[in-house]
């Protein structure tokens, strides 16, 4: 099964997508903001340039954010990917070049309204990782409670509106020069962001060819 690269805006619904493609294919996710939210501290030079950068919605240095992705790949050689969050510009994108193959690049178009709303309503189990939406269909059974583990939820420090802004405008200022590089290796779909992550989910299966 090829490698995933799955693109998109700011709360396109990467995540969720990456949750069916790892329970039902097989795939294992990297989620390069989740790596480095891992490496989050006080108390490197690293980790402090992580907090400031994530915290202002601003992409962390290239050279921190290769060599984070660089060392999670090695642990899952030989199995299928599905990479989440990078590459966010095209220096990112020749460098991923070295490091990873046998990949396609999906896209998943939302609009600004949308994945704001998705990104306020965004949360999170800390036990289990499972993602819910405050706002969607995606919301728990109970309030603030993951249905799984009983656990209560979390929302994230960059979730908030100027944050976001930010975010957003990074992917717009960079998503034509990422997508073009990709349009020229002839590896490149694109699929709407739907309510549904089951239609979207049909859509990735019918790429893939299973």
């Amino acid at each position: 099964m090829k490698n995933i690269i799955l693109y998109g805006a700011p709360a396109a619904g990467k995540g969720t997508i990456c949750e069916l493609l790892v329970s039902r294919l097989g795939y294992k996710h990297i989620s390069i903001g989740q790596v480095l939210r891992d490496q989050r501290s006080s108390e490197t030079e690293i980790g402090r340039i992580i907090i400031e950068t994530q915290d202002k919605g601003v992409l962390t240095p290239d050279n921190i954010v290769a060599e984070a992705l660089k060392a999670e790949l090695k642990k899952y050689e030989g199995q299928p990917v599905v990479l989440d969050g990078y590459p966010r510009n095209v220096n990112q994108a020749n460098t991923l070049d070295t490091m990873f193959n046998n990949y396609i690049v999906i896209n998943i178009e939302v609009t600004k309204e949308v994945a704001l709303e998705r990104t306020l309503g965004r949360r999170n189990c800390p036990k289990c990782g499972r993602i819910y939406n405050i706002y969607t269909s995606m919301k728990p059974k109970q309030d603030n409670i993951c249905d799984d583990c009983g656990c209560e939820l979390e929302g994230r420090s960059d979730d908030n509106e100027a944050s976001f802004e930010v975010r957003f405008n990074t992917y717009l200022d960079n998503m034509k020069s990422v997508l073009g590089y990709y349009q020229e290796k002839n590896n490149l779909y694109i699929i709407k962001s739907q309510d549904s992550k089951e239609e979207i989910y049909a859509d990735i299966k019918d790429i893939l060819g299973v």
